[in-house]
């Protein structure tokens, strides 16, 4: 994971490996590899989907490549 400086000097991560289908507080965007989408706390298909990687902000996910879900 790519680190990126926070306020404070203090480091965080651009995503980090997700705890089962879980992804933590700090990065709860969740990502699908093979499809490149990731989904937003709250979209339509947010809590069934099974993340391969958890993003900190869209703007990681989609500095990596990866696109919104539509809904």
């Amino acid at each position: 994971a790519a680190p990126v400086k926070r306020p404070g000097g203090r480091l965080k991560a651009a995503w980090v490996e997700p705890t089962g289908d879980v992804c933590p507080t700090t990065h709860p965007v969740k990502a699908k590899l093979s499809s490149k989408i990731f989904h937003l706390p709250g979209m339509l298909n947010y809590d069934r989907t099974k993340p391969d990687r958890c993003y900190r902000d869209s703007h990681a996910a989609t500095d990596d490549g990866l696109r919104p879900a539509k809904r």
